[in-house]
Order: C-alpha cells, then sequence, then structure tokens
C-alpha cells in the first residue's frame, strides 16, 4: 500500500483540495463549511484566542485525508481540539491512524498533554448493530468519552411564528425589570466588557461532565478578535442580549452564525444566563427574540443547528419549546498523552 504524504495546508490550492475531503465527509444537513472559511486560517496568525494548523494527506496525488488542530493560548494551554477525516472510498486502510499519529506528534511538540476531539454517531444504536466505529478508533487510541451531546435542528419552514411570539410574550412578562438589546456582527462599545465576562463563565457555568476544561480568559479585545474572526470568514452573527435594567450590566446572551454562503444553514452558537440572574425565563425570551431577529435579518435561513450537553435539561426544554428536534448524538472524548 503506498505511503500518505501529510503536508501543511499553505495555500489557496491545497485549502481547496482539504475542502474536497472535509465535504466528502459530511451529510447534506451540516455540510462542511465554505472554503473561504479556511483561507484567514492559512497564515498561521492567532484567530479568537487560539491559533491552528490545517493537515492534508495525499496518496498517489489523490487527497484522502484531514487533519485539523486547534491550540487554545489564552487558557487551557496544555490542551489541544484536533479533528481527523477521511474520504469515505478511503477508509479502513490506516489512513486515519496515520493522521491521528502526526497530529499527536504536532501538539505534543507544541506542549500539550490533552487531547480533545468529537465524533458523531445516530442518536440510537440499531440492536444488534456492532460498535459504532469511531467509539472504537478513540478507544483504541487510549481516548474516554467525557461529555455527551445531542444535536437538535429547527425546521424555519415549518416554524409556527406565532407560537414563537406566544413564546417570547410569555418570558417577557417574567423578565420585570430585563430589557433585550440585540444586534448585529458587532456588539456595541459599552457592552463589550459584559459580553466577556459572560463568554468566560460560557466555561465554568455549562454542563461539562467528565470534560478536563479549566475556565477561559476573556476580555473586550478577545471579543473583538472573535467579532473579527467571524466577519473575515464571511459568517453573519446574530445576538441578542438581556440587560439588568437597575445595573445597566449584560446578564445574558445568545448568539446565532450563518455563513453568506451558505444561507440555508444557520448555527446556534452559545447562550447564557448568569446564575444569579436565573428564573426570570430570560433564555426564552432572549432565544425566542434571536429566532425572530435572524427570520427578519437572514431571510434564507431553512434549517438552525444547536448542541446541547445530555444532562441541561433546562436548555434543551426551552429549545424543545421553540421547536427543535433531536436528531444526532455527538461526543467529546479526551485523551490524556503520558499515561
Amino acid at each position: 500500500m503506498p505511503a500518505m504524504d501529510i503536508r501543511p495546508v499553505l495555500e489557496e490550492h491545497a485549502a481547496a483540495l482539504w475542502h474536497q475531503v472535509d465535504e466528502a465527509t459530511r451529510g447534506p444537513d451540516v455540510p462542511a463549511d465554505p472554503v473561504s472559511e479556511l483561507l484567514p486560517r492559512l497564515d498561521d496568525r492567532p484567530e479568537g484566542g487560539e491559533r491552528s494548523e490545517l493537515w492534508l494527506g495525499v496518496v498517489d496525488g489523490t487527497a484522502v485525508a484531514i487533519g485539523d488542530i486547534r491550540l487554545p493560548l489564552h487558557d487551557n494551554t496544555i490542551s489541544a481540539e484536533i479533528d481527523v477525516r477521511v474520504r469515505p472510498d478511503h477508509r479502513r486502510r490506516g489512513r486515519g491512524r496515520e493522521m491521528v499519529d502526526h497530529l499527536l506528534r504536532r501538539v505534543t511538540a507544541e506542549g500539550r498533554s490533552r487531547v480533545f476531539g468529537e465524533i458523531d454517531e445516530p442518536l440510537v444504536d440499531a440492536p444488534g448493530d456492532p460498535e459504532h466505529p469511531g467509539r472504537g478508533f478513540a478507544r483504541s487510541l487510549g481516548a474516554r468519552p467525557v461529555l455527551f451531546e445531542i444535536r437538535r435542528s429547527l425546521d424555519l419552514t415549518m416554524l409556527d411564528s406565532s407560537k414563537v411570539a406566544a413564546l417570547r410574550a410569555e418570558a417577557a412578562g417574567r423578565a420585570a425589570g430585563y430589557s433585550l438589546v440585540q444586534w448585529v456582527d458587532r456588539a456595541p462599545v459599552d457592552v463589550r466588557d459584559d459580553l466577556a465576562a459572560l463568554m468566560a463563565r460560557m466555561s465554568t457555568d455549562v454542563p461539562l461532565d467528565d470534560m478536563e476544561w479549566e475556565p477561559e480568559v476573556w476580555d473586550a479585545a478577545r471579543v473583538l478578535a472573535k467579532e473579527d474572526g467571524a466577519i473575515a470568514r464571511g459568517r453573519t452573527r446574530i445576538v441578542s442580549a438581556a440587560r439588568h435594567d437597575d445595573t445597566g450590566r449584560l446578564v445574558g446572551y445568545t448568539d446565532i452564525g450563518v455563513n453568506a454562503q451558505r444561507p440555508g444553514i444557520a448555527y446556534q452558537w452559545d447562550t447564557i444566563v448568569a446564575s444569579e440572574h436565573r428564573g426570570h425565563r430570560l433564555g426564552m425570551l432572549m432565544k425566542a427574540a434571536n429566532l425572530e431577529q435572524l427570520q427578519q435579518r437572514v431571510p434564507g435561513v431553512r434549517l438552525v443547528h444547536t448542541w446541547n450537553a445530555e444532562v441541561n435539561r433546562h436548555m434543551i426544554a426551552v429549545n424543545e419549546a421553540l421547536g427543535f428536534r433531536a436528531v444526532e448524538r455527538w461526543r467529546e472524548w479526551q485523551l490524556d498523552l503520558g499515561t
């Protein structure tokens, strides 16, 4: 069997080949991001608090495997996130293991000793089916599952707008003393510090199960860098936040991202309410308002995807009330190197 040549992705032609493999490994409802999203990552500049590397595996002139490394820079500096994908017609030939071994050597060289990766699976295993190949592969590396999530999707073409409006109105009735603040792409300057504090709490206040992820460090500059990165990739970011009227501080936010080149599919990113302000239906208020804002600003969106930890019953209830339905299971795996 010919050897696989693993090379860094440093220019547009290689990025196009990388993207072809990515597209070949994904389903129609969660397609690969447009190739234009890769281009800002080619110059090795940090983006949004992390540095990344893209790797391409080539056999006899054909791109067959890809690797993606993300290295946090402000926090979690012993950790790395990796993703490996192999074209379906080149699987079961050891190419995935070759790429994983290469990425692990790279993260070790960067001084990282804890590695995370996600594997998607069917929502329910069919009775009598052998173990999902992704699970078996992860276990063969010595990794362990640390976080269980369910992907849910909302079909906006079937959305009952009057139901969403009623849910928003009911939540607003429970949210006396709070106001909505909405924007697209750029947060108002006067809320960036509050937004940074809330983004930091996304690493401490949401369920992480057994995932060993350290608290993240955010400030206004990192918020701005994250916005810069989304804009550079062609993403529109739709945001609704809750402001506490007495203090004037933001106490929660939710955001949805959609790429202009793939306007049919949007992704729910963060949703958080500061723990001391929970119990006022702010999560429902923000999410219902943000869906309405999404439809107004990007009317071509057909599907919205969201991921929730299985134990996050409150947010799951909010999403299901809005019409999200479970379609797939995702597991986060953790590999501790040298243990």
